[in-house]
Order: C-alpha cells, then sequence, then structure tokens
C-alpha cells in the first residue's frame, strides 16, 4: 500500500496601500459667502488623491437641520466608479499659522455623484470666525484613500507558525527579578534596581550620565529627590516595556490619575524619553472636563506643551459652561501664576460672543 502523500501548507497575502493628499480651500470674501442660504454650497477645484479626483464642499450656511452652523465634506468626481476614504477638516488663521483641532470624518464608500449623509461635519459659524483673516477663510481637507488590494502569489511555507514577540516580557521580568541589576536609585526612601545598558539605550539622559561626560559622577547608587516613588517606577515600566502600565492609556478621569500622569510627563520631558512625553499630553488631551481644564491649561502654559494648551482653550472657549469652569479649583491658581493665558482665553471667548 502506497503512503499517503506529504501534507503541504502555502500562502498568499493581500495588501492594501493607502494614498494621502492635503488640499487648501480658500474661501475669499467670506462675508460675501454669508447669507447664501441653508444646504447651498461652494465647490473647490478638483485635486487628486489616490488617482480619483475630490472637491471639498463648503456651506457657509450649513445644510438643512445646521441652523447657527456651516458644514463641510468632500465630494468624489470621478465619474461611474466608488471609492473608500476617509478626511480629516481643519480651519487655517494665515495670519498666525495656528490650526484648528479638526474634524474627522471616518472611512466611508463614496460613489460618483452621490453624498454620503456621514461624511458632512458641522461647526458652529462663530468658531469660523476664528480663523477669518482679511477676510478670507482656508480650510485644510486631509484625505486618505484606500487603495484597491493587491494578493501576492502563492508559495509554500513552513508549517511552524511564528509566535509573536515577547522581548517586552522578557524585559519586564528583568526589571522585575533584578537580575544583572548594576545600578540603584534611591527615591524618597525606597530602592530602584536597574540595568545601566537598558536606561541608555532609551534616555540620552541616562546615556550620558553612565557612559558620557557624567560617568564618573555618577557611580553604583543614585539619589533622585525631585520625583515620587510612584512616578520613577512607571518610567522604568516604560522605558523597559515601551508601553504604560495596564488602564495608563484609557482617559483619565480621576483628579490623582491626572496628576500622576502630569508627574510622569515631566519626567519623560527631564529624561529625554519624547515618545512617553507625547503620550501623556494625549491623554491629558482626551481627559479634558469642566473641573480639570483650567489646572491642565497651568499646567500646559508652564511646560510649553503648545497642542495640550490649544486644546485646554479651544475646550474652555467652546463650552457652554464657562461658570463652572470659572468656579473650579483650578480657576484660582491658573489667574494667578497665568495671566497672559488667562488673556488669551478671553480674547478667544469674545470672538465667539460678537457671533
Amino acid at each position: 500500500m502506497a503512503p499517503p502523500p506529504p501534507s503541504t501548507t502555502t500562502t498568499s497575502t493581500c495588501t492594501v496601500g493607502e494614498a494621502r493628499g492635503t488640499h487648501l480651500f480658500h474661501v475669499s470674501s467670506y462675508r460675501l459667502h454669508e447669507g447664501l442660504g441653508a444646504g447651498r454650497s461652494v465647490r473647490s477645484a478638483p485635486f487628486s488623491v489616490g488617482c480619483y479626483n475630490w472637491a471639498v464642499l463648503f456651506y457657509p450656511d450649513g445644510d438643512e437641520k445646521g441652523e447657527g452652523c456651516a458644514s463641510m465634506r468632500i465630494e468624489l468626481l470621478t465619474k461611474n466608479t466608488s471609492a473608500r476614504a476617509s478626511c480629516h477638516f481643519r480651519l487655517l488663521n494665515r495670519a498666525t499659522g495656528e490650526l484648528s483641532s479638526g474634524w474627522q470624518v471616518p472611512l466611508l464608500d463614496y460613489r460618483s455623484g452621490s453624498t454620503h449623509e456621514s461624511a458632512r461635519i458641522h461647526t458652529f459659524k462663530r468658531k469660523l470666525l476664528m480663523y477669518v483673516h482679511d477676510d478670507q477663510l482656508t480650510i485644510e481637507c486631509a484625505v486618505a484613500v484606500i487603495l484597491k488590494p493587491l494578493v501576492s502569489a502563492t508559495k509554500a511555507v513552513s508549517a511552524i507558525e511564528e509566535p509573536p514577540s515577547d522581548l517586552s516580557e522578557h524585559l519586564e521580568r528583568l526589571l522585575e527579578e533584578k537580575e544583572g541589576s548594576d545600578v540603584t536609585f534611591e527615591v524618597q526612601g525606597e530602592a530602584f534596581a536597574a540595568h545601566k545598558i537598558v536606561l541608555a539605550m532609551r534616555s540620552p539622559v541616562f546615556k550620558a550620565k553612565f557612559y558620557g561626560s557624567e560617568r564618573e559622577k555618577s557611580g553604583d547608587c543614585i539619589a533622585i529627590e525631585d520625583m515620587q516613588p510612584a512616578v520613577f517606577r512607571t518610567l522604568l515600566h516604560y522605558i523597559y516595556t515601551d508601553s504604560l502600565p495596564q488602564g495608563m492609556n484609557d482617559d483619565v478621569g480621576d483628579d490623582s490619575k491626572q496628576e500622576m500622569i502630569r508627574h510622569l510627563l515631566v519626567a519623560a520631558d527631564q529624561y529625554g524619553v519624547n515618545r512617553l512625553k507625547l503620550m501623556c499630553e494625549d491623554v491629558l488631551c482626551r481627559s479634558l472636563s469642566v473641573g480639570s481644564v483650567a489646572t491642565t491649561l497651568a499646567f500646559a502654559d508652564e511646560h510649553d506643551l503648545c497642542i495640550l494648551k490649544d486644546t485646554c482653550i479651544e475646550f474652555i472657549t467652546s463650552s457652554n459652561k464657562i461658570d463652572d469652569v470659572v468656579a473650579s479649583k483650578g480657576y484660582a491658581h491658573l489667574k494667578r501664576t497665568c495671566p497672559l493665558v488667562l488673556v488669551e482665553v478671553l480674547e478667544r471667548s469674545s470672538k465667539f460672543c460678537k457671533v
């Protein structure tokens, strides 16, 4: 009896690309466009992204449902076709170069000659006036088009499936078990054992301390006097694993957790761990509330965090709970320590009131 044929495993791969492009649509004589009427729009010149032609449509008086609002959307101009795309709108003040926080339109299917209701974004007219300069409004539209998928040729592969990387797990265990550690940090009475080579790979400050100009001064036991143990523990966790502890990357509404993120951001900046600094700034941007925005704004101004500062000011000026912000604990500190920032907030708020 002949032996059964050997079992074989083959594979093919489907890959899909993305084409990106940005178009600036300048709406001159903006005041003359006001009163155009709900549902009526002005269209940009065609622009090409991903081999498709697109246009930006701006509704100065919104659509039929947009009383007191303006609207924007993109339109697929290429005839007899369809395309999957997402887009992101922002407003540009050409005098200052300042950009608004923006509106994201999710990935949608567009068809020639038809309007996708979900593709339209709305904003208050009063917000637009903040970005009108010399009677001109500039709309930035960034379009991302999903290209047609490509499938590779079939090929034979080994039957052994490659497991996912577990490097971060091993490094986390190395930190926890302290095996081979060659430096100890004393942080307010708590000791942390670590490995110089790992710290130097991840932080230019540690690299200089252990292998550069500060090498002779560092020694094997280093005192950290300007940081809380919990913050230093989280900093080490990120350095070893390239991630935050579970739950810390989510929106944090609790005051103590926000304070922890602020301290961690300062530590990341102090040791040149730039990705961690940006992650902390992003968490704070996503965690703004009426009760915390004043405190966060003062922190952003103190540490020159432009994105966080702009997000806080945008939150305050567009909120209908300004009285609650003024009544919050952090407002008195903001007023006392950052009077110029408060002036900026009031100036932006006044622009809303003029509409």
